[in-house]
């Protein structure tokens, strides 16, 4: 048998799982986040946000019951920088939040002068594919083990 027709017939019996991640996705403006949010579900990944699209930036979904999607769970926090600011904007908050609960961070868009690039996993240029970031971030997070020490 062929080496093609072989892999094709393994194809066919064990076909590949990908994992849907869910992702945390913030940003410098409204757009840039619904614009990689947008990438991340046509990728047939679960976007979360700290807010609703439009709404202000405060209350983020932490103050709401059961709204917080750090409680719920996520993979990856993206943030999409519209904008070269070098401070946080309000609504990129969930990055120091995600941040701490060691949530590997994707920075997106104009991040050469961004307060997070040193804490990124990947960067992602404006005209890179957000998605194929957040997958690797995915596969090499997941072949880590992490040991706790226990009671001494």
């Amino acid at each position: 048998m062929s080496t093609q027709r072989a892999a094709a017939a393994q194809d066919a019996v064990a076909p590949v799982q990908r994992r849907v991640l869910s992702v945390l996705v913030v940003g410098t403006d409204d757009w840039a986040i619904e614009q990689s949010a947008a990438s991340l579900q046509d990728a047939g990944h679960e976007p979360q946000r700290c807010h609703d699209p439009g709404s202000p930036a405060f209350p983020c979904n932490a103050l709401l019951p059961g709204r917080c999607p750090l409680d719920r769970g996520v993979d990856i926090v993206v943030t999409s920088r519209a904008r070269a600011l070098s401070a946080p904007t309000p609504s990129e908050m969930g990055v120091t939040c995600a941040l701490h609960a060691q949530i590997p961070l994707v920075v997106t868009g104009i991040s050469d002068r961004g307060p997070f690039t040193r804490y990124a996993a990947r960067t992602v240029s404006e005209r890179g594919n957000v998605a194929a970031a957040c997958e690797a971030v995915a596969a090499e997070t997941a072949n880590v083990i992490r040991l706790e020490e226990g009671p001494e």
